[in-house]
């Protein structure tokens, strides 16, 4: 399975190694997000993820997935809330066009990929 290091960014709590996760699992910070807002984790990680992308997460809960419904990669932080977006469709996760949500602090994340074979291209 691919990894993906963030070793740059404004927002230093989502720097860090970031490991493959099964994409029918729900991360905590989604999780934590959907209770505050009264809605199902599960119902809802359906709802916006596509169950076959993975999503990755890092040792402190931030965590970075595809969203099916705006057709954008969204690195989150621990507590679940969004930091930053970029638009693609890939497998994994782009190395560049991430921009800041509203809060979010400068530089940009930088962002590497390693791949594994079975996670290239497009899904």
């Amino acid at each position: 399975m691919a990894k993906v290091t963030i070793t740059e960014a404004g927002e230093s709590n989502v720097v860090g190694v970031y490991e493959a996760r099964d994409p029918k699992q729900v991360p905590a910070g989604f999780a934590a997000t959907c209770e505050k807002m009264f809605w199902d984790p599960k119902d809802t990680w359906i709802q916006l993820s596509d169950q076959k992308r993975p999503w990755f997460e890092m040792g402190n809960g931030s965590y970075i997935y595809w969203n099916k419904s705006d057709g954008r990669w969204w690195i989150d932080g621990p507590s679940g809330a969004g930091v930053y977006i970029a638009a693609s469709k890939d497998a994994l996760p782009p190395t560049t066009g991430w921009k800041a949500l509203k809060g979010s602090q400068a530089p940009l994340p930088t962002l590497k990929i390693e791949e594994a074979e079975e996670s290239k291209g497009p899904i």
